[in-house]
């Protein structure tokens, strides 16, 4: 059965995060002459959160024109305050005009990270691709993130993060023994809890992400329990700078296998 408290803190995360997108949309503008529809589609990722994102089939799926007039509304509130020295009429009214489209996928997203978390390695999952930065490469293991330890913070349980990376680490190998190296893109790279469960060659290869509309920069948002990260948001909000950066990183799946010996060793 879901979990009520999964469902506000989407609610919570959703709301707020919109108004934040919808700031740094209006600054954007203001500041770097970024039209709305361009700032939305590279940069904010609206889109996602709304019924019109191409992950959620139970509503308008991959609904381009139900977009398109969404996407038209908002410009038209933006030009209509392209006056404005402050965000908060586009915030309120944006907000407004978003939330029929935003109120029903509050369910299905708080059940799909139940389901996501359900099928995964504690807070891992993993594919083979190329190396982000270098699209002919050869595959890595490729790593993605999500915390499977709500409310807790998923630094609270260290110990079942590195036996989770073990684990894929030798499942790595029995499929797919001609991968060498494993990946990860996030903010989170940015973060040193994060960064020592890795060995220092994931660090020293560290490269920054392009500017992005994904859960790679906007993840950062989401506090501990799905819901809101305000400090992280007001932050943002002071300096216009996302707190962390989304860095993509990589190493050999050896050098983690060794890290993650030492780790174990040691606790």
């Amino acid at each position: 059965m879901l979990d009520n408290a999964a469902v506000e803190s989407r609610r919570e995360f959703v709301r707020e995060v919109t108004k934040l997108k919808l700031w740094y949309a209006w600054r954007l503008q203001k500041h770097d002459g970024l039209d709305f529809e361009t700032a939305a589609a590279t940069r904010v990722g609206i889109r996602e959160l709304t019924v019109f994102g191409g992950n959620r089939d139970h509503v308008n799926p991959e609904d381009t024109a139900g977009w398109c007039r969404v996407l038209d509304e908002l410009g038209a509130l933006y030009g209509g305050h392209s006056a404005d020295t402050t965000s908060k009429a586009i915030e309120d009214e944006g907000l407004a005009l978003l939330w029929p489209h935003l109120t029903p996928c509050f369910e299905h997203d708080a059940a799909e990270t139940t389901r996501w978390v359900a099928g995964s390695f504690g807070c891992f999952k993993y594919e083979y691709r190329s190396f982000y930065a270098e699209p002919d490469s050869a595959d890595h293991l490729t790593l993605h993130v999500r915390n499977a330890y709500q409310p807790d913070s998923p630094f609270q349980h260290v110990p079942e993060m590195a036996r989770s990376l073990q684990e894929i680490a030798a499942c790595a190998a029995q499929e797919r023994p001609d991968v060498a190296c494993v990946q990860c893109a996030t903010w989170l790279n940015s973060l040193p809890p994060f960064a020592k469960l890795f060995p220092p060659s994931w660090t020293d290869t560290s490269l920054p992400g392009a500017p992005g509309n994904h859960t790679g920069w906007w993840g950062q948002f989401m506090n501990r329990r799905g819901g809101f990260h305000a400090r992280n948001a007001r932050e943002f909000r002071s300096t216009a700078r996302f707190p962390y950066e989304h860095r993509m990183c990589r190493c050999p799946i050896s050098d983690l296998q060794e890290h993650l010996r030492g780790l174990a060793s040691s606790a």
